[in-house]
Parts: C-alpha cells; sequence; structure tokens
C-alpha cells in the first residue's frame, strides 16, 4: 500500500471533521452572549470553584439537544413550524412562532446594552453624560447597520454569518484565555469542583435563581432549536448524521469551554464580589490581575454581544418567518425582513434605556416572564416533531432526549414563576 493511499482516510477522516463544524458553532455563538457571561462570572464570584459540575451537566445536555436538532432537522422533508402547522394546524404553529420572536427580540436589548458598557469601560466613562450618551448611539447604530449591510450584501448569507461567527467564537476564546493565563487557578480545587456537591446556603431562594439561571443560559432550548434550520441551510441529509455527532460535540465542547474559563477566573479573583453588570466583572479584574485583563475582558465580551446580537435575531426571525407559512431560509427576503426587526427592536430598546436613564428591571422582568411562556413550548414542539421522525434506530435515543429536555424545562420555568411571583408581591 503507497503512503497516499494509507493518509487518504485520514485525510477524510480531517475533511469530515472541518465539514462537520459550524451549525453547532452558530448555535454557541447566540448562547455566549452577555447574559451567559454575567451569569457564569456571578456564579464562579458567589460559589468559587464548587458549582463546575453543574456547568459540565448543563453543557451535556445541551450537546444532546443538539444533536436531537440535527436529527430532526435531517429527517423531515418540511420545515419545523411547516410540519407543526401541518399535523396540528397553523394557529398552534404561529403562537410558538411568535413567542420565539418576542423572547429574542427582548433579549437583543441586553446584547446592544452589553455595547454600551464596553464603550464606558473603554474611555472610563463612570456617568452617562450627553458625549457618552451620543458615542453609545452612534457605535449602536452603526453596528446595527453593519449587521443589516452583511445580512443583505452577502449572496450566500449563512455562509458568511457561519464563517464570522467562527471568527467571534475565536476571538472569545483567546480574551478569556489570557485572562485565565494571568490568573493561573487552583487546578486541584477544578477537580474537586467537578464532583456534585452543594455548598453551604445553596438551597436559598436567591442562590437557586442564580444557578437555574446559569443552567439556563448554558442549555439554551431556543439556541438548539435553530440547529434544525443550520442543518438545512447546508443540506445536510440522514447520510450526514455523523456530522451532526462531531458538530454538536466540537460546538458545545467550545460553549462549555469558554463558560467553564469565565466561571474559574471569577472564583480564583472575585470570590464573593457584587456583580450586578458586565462593567462591575471588568472593572475588578482589573486591580487584581491588571489592566491587561480588562482589555481582553472587554475584548472578549465584544465579541460575544456582536455575535449574540445578528444570530438571537436571526433565530427569531426564522422561526417567526417559517410559523407564519414563508420561507425558513436566511437567504430569503422575508427571514431577512424578519431579522431586521428583531434587530431594530433591541435596538431601539437599548437607546431608550440608555438616553432616558430608564431602570431596565422591568423589562428584564417582562424577558423572564416571555422566557417562562416560550421554553416549554419550544421543548413540547421538539419532542413533538422527535415523536413523528421516522421509525429508525435514532427514534427512541431522540425521544428520550426530548423528553429530558421538556422535563428540566419545565423544572426551570416553575423555578423562574415563583422567582417572578416573589418580585412582584
Amino acid at each position: 500500500m503507497s503512503d497516499a493511499t494509507a493518509e487518504s482516510p485520514k485525510q477524510l477522516s480531517f475533511l469530515r471533521i472541518l465539514k462537520a463544524i459550524g451549525p453547532a458553532i452558530v448555535v454557541a455563538s447566540v448562547v455566549l452572549g452577555p447574559g451567559s457571561i454575567l451569569s457564569n462570572s456571578k456564579v464562579g464570584a458567589a460559589y468559587g470553584y464548587s458549582m463546575i459540575w453543574v456547568l459540565g451537566l448543563a453543557s451535556v445536555f445541551m450537546a444532546l439537544t443538539v444533536f436531537l436538532a440535527a436529527i430532526i432537522g435531517t429527517s423531515f422533508d418540511r420545515t419545523p413550524f411547516s410540519e407543526i402547522a401541518h399535523r396540528l394546524g397553523r394557529p398552534v404553529s404561529i403562537v410558538i412562532g411568535i413567542v420565539f420572536f418576542l423572547i429574542t427580540s427582548c433579549f437583543q436589548f441586553t446584547n446592544n446594552l452589553a455595547i454600551i458598557d464596553v464603550i464606558n469601560i473603554a474611555t472610563d466613562s463612570t456617568e452617562m453624560g450627553a458625549s457618552a450618551k451620543w458615542m453609545s448611539l452612534v457605535a449602536i447604530v452603526l453596528i446595527n447597520a453593519g449587521l443589516v449591510w452583511a445580512l443583505y450584501g452577502s449572496s450566500t448569507p449563512y455562509r458568511f454569518i457561519e464563517k464570522m461567527m467562527m471568527v467571534m467564537v475565536g476571538i472569545m476564546l483567546i480574551g478569556f484565555v489570557v485572562n485565565l493565563a494571568v490568573v493561573q487557578p487552583s487546578i486541584s480545587k477544578i477537580f474537586t469542583g467537578m464532583v456534585p456537591s452543594f455548598p453551604e446556603g445553596g438551597g436559598s431562594p436567591e442562590n437557586i435563581v442564580m444557578l437555574l439561571g446559569m443552567f439556563g443560559t448554558t442549555f439554551s432550548i431556543a439556541g438548539a432549536f435553530y440547529q434544525i434550520y443550520g442543518v438545512r441551510e447546508k443540506n445536510w441529509s440522514r447520510d450526514d448524521i455523523a456530522n451532526g455527532i462531531v458538530d454538536s460535540i466540537v460546538g458545545i465542547a467550545v460553549l462549555g469551554g469558554i463558560s467553564f474559563i469565565i466561571m474559574v477566573t471569577s472564583a480564583a479573583v472575585l470570590k464573593d464580589a457584587t456583580l450586578t453588570s458586565i462593567t462591575d466583572v471588568a472593572k475588578q479584574l482589573e486591580p487584581l490581575i491588571g489592566p491587561q485583563a480588562k482589555f481582553m475582558f472587554c475584548v472578549g465580551i465584544s465579541a460575544g454581544a456582536f455575535s449574540s446580537l445578528l444570530v438571537n435575531a436571526l433565530i427569531g426571525g426564522t422561526a417567526l418567518s417559517d410559523s407564519l407559512g414563508m420561507s425558513a431560509s436566511v437567504k430569503d427576503q422575508p427571514v431577512k425582513a424578519l431579522t431586521v426587526a428583531g434587530l431594530a427592536v433591541g435596538m431601539l430598546v437599548a437607546i431608550a434605556i440608555n438616553w432616558l436613564g430608564m431602570s431596565s428591571v422591568s423589562l428584564i422582568v417582562f424577558a423572564q416572564a416571555l422566557t417562562v411562556i416560550g421554553v416549554p413550548l419550544l421543548a413540547f414542539a421538539m419532542l413533538f416533531l422527535a415523536i413523528k421522525l421516522p421509525p429508525t434506530k435514532l427514534k427512541v435515543p431522540a425521544c428520550t432526549i426530548a423528553t429530558c429536555s421538556l422535563i428540566i424545562a419545565v423544572i426551570l420555568s416553575g423555578r423562574m414563576v415563583l422567582s417572578l411571583v416573589e418580585r412582584f408581591s
């Protein structure tokens, strides 16, 4: 056997891995937004290393659900909401699609607010004067306009978005790895944190909500649901299901890895610190581990906000367009138009909050309320589609994963309902 023949299988294997990486990276980019970064930072600051195992568990469930979405995406000729409309009726499809769009639109403003935070950190603006407000407004408008231009300017928008998200995730990884290298966390404590345990005070309502928030931002059913559209955009078939396995592992390993780095960094240098915003995290890192930490954290959070900004709106626009019986491909006008609508809603809300000095608490509560409604609906939709899969050897595992996802979604939502009741009471 010649050397060329001997190397061929390895080359094919490597090419298959490269081909497989993509859709789950897009999913990871929307999950790795400012909310996820702040959530992991807060858990690290509050619990130290002891909750690493919770993050690992959430990452495993996320990988399984992303793989489930790949199975669904390669198993039906119709799009997911077209399949739901065909079997349950168009009104059911529209209700789920509208809730989906509202969830993504409500959380868009947090990505824009993160950009404002980065501008304030970079310019050392502690108070939002008129000049700082104008600077933030111009930056947000230019960034969103650039995303709209990118969406309409490419002949193959999904491929362009996929490559751009890979770059953004890479920038995030570099930014947070540099901080981790400077911190030099305790290896023994990291291994101890991988063993399931509950620290003292872990059962208090505040701590439970914090942990559920971190779990929910890592295990994002809305993000996983978009994997169905991602594999369809790449024209995968059932023969490409092995690609789905590789893609899920690589994409969610990146998601879990960056979240792990953020949590460990916070555990090492921000233990018992009070963190209420991205600004708190970045500014408290500087006196502890030097100015380069603040700079690299800003690089990471900027990439996270930028990537999540586009893909979050794209998820909502695609789902709503599909639920209304229109196109479900990013290259078509309905999806582009509704994606731009999602970008506009998030941008305008952030500008209003920033310019008028409004409190974001009520908007966050409203977004949480929509999540309570939406996440179980999306989990139900995935379970319904899993049940309707063709009778193959993948059907039972798919239904099992979908059932577990629904149970987790109901538990998370139920606890969030209690949290909302506590807030209003």
